[in-house]
């Protein structure tokens, strides 16, 4: 259980005032984005996956990449990886700051990234490597790879299994598999979180509307299971919970939570307004009333809300155990 801070029960909280962001675009567009609802979206595979990539996205995937160091305390993967990894996989990459901070860690290392859109930076460093592809299509990678890292694919995958399945195939034997990703339907410890709460209903909504797609919005507590079915040995989980809101009185969780509720009103419009107008076909006016009750929830500090993040790793047999970051 969280232990709540004592002076975190005042009903708004404005730790970071109101999430907004000026800064500018990684990469300049390279295909033709689509635009829906005022945002861009990838061009490449349209519609496959829901959330935009314009550049208040790109901050909102830095930030998040940021909680997750602080998760991690300050590590980039959870894994016994070899020493002197060869060639790693990142999946998903987003902004690709994962892939780099991967590419200066092990500079002899090959890190390529891939993605549905090219939003990365150019300036990179020499061993890093990004590409636009569709990690659900079938991988044709001619050399394995030591180490496949993928975090925060929620509502972007639709056969979880068949991605486990190729990231056994295309590692190297010894290597490793890490993935993280959460079950995002919000739980408190103290009650205060109810089901008549915009937190609550936003999540159990956007779910349902994921599920009529055919993609798992909370696919953290099934990647174990995943990964033991697709071969991998010495399977290993991690459990964090993850509030929203600087609201715990542990300073490591009060930090990762104050962060949190920054990313979640950074990001809250982009995550629901497809799947509410795509596919629940809610009208735009419906939708910004549901934002705005759902802006003052995250600001609630009376509310003491958390997510569940799951770590999961394995490694295919045979080869060298690892070694070690």
């Amino acid at each position: 259980m969280i232990t709540v801070d004592d002076d975190a029960n005042t009903e708004l909280d404005s730790t970071f005032g109101d999430a907004a962001s000026d800064t500018t675009s990684l990469n300049s567009s390279v295909l033709n984005y689509h635009y829906e609802n005022g945002r861009r979206y990838h061009a490449y595979q349209q519609g496959r996956y829901l959330l935009p990539n314009d550049e208040h996205e790109q901050d909102h995937m830095d930030i998040l990449g940021h909680i997750f160091s602080l998760i991690l305390s300050g590590r980039l993967f959870l894994a016994p990886i070899a020493e002197s990894p060869q060639r790693i996989l990142d999946l998903g990459t987003g902004t690709g700051l994962w892939a780099i901070e991967m590419g200066d860690m092990y500079p002899s290392a090959e890190v390529i990234g891939n993605d549905l859109s090219p939003i990365q930076p150019k300036m990179v460093p020499p061993n890093v490597v990004f590409e636009v592809d569709d990690i659900e299509s079938e991988w044709v990678y001619k050399s394995p790879f030591d180490y496949i890292h993928a975090r925060f694919l929620a509502t972007a995958i639709r056969d979880w299994p068949r991605l486990f399945d190729q990231a056994f195939k295309h590692l190297k034997p010894g290597g490793y598999a890490e993935f993280m990703d959460y079950d995002f339907i919000y739980r408190s410890d103290d009650n205060t979180l109810t089901e008549n709460h915009e937190m609550y209903i936003n999540c159990v909504e956007t779910v349902r509307a994921a599920s009529v797609l055919g993609q798992d919005a909370c696919p953290g507590p099934k990647l174990k299971k995943w990964a033991e079915d697709a071969g991998f040995a010495d399977v290993t989980q991690h459990v964090f919970k993850v509030p929203y809101g600087p609201w715990p009185k542990d300073p490591k969780l009060k930090e990762i939570g104050a962060w949190n509720q920054l990313q979640a009103l950074e990001g809250l419009e982009g995550w629901t307004t497809a799947l509410l107008s795509r596919v629940l076909k809610w009208s735009q006016q419906r939708i910004q009333v549901h934002l705005a009750k759902l802006r003052d929830d995250y600001r609630d500090r009376k509310i003491h809300a958390y997510a569940t993040l799951y770590v999961v790793y394995g490694q295919k047999p045979g080869g060298q155990a690892g070694g070690g970051d």
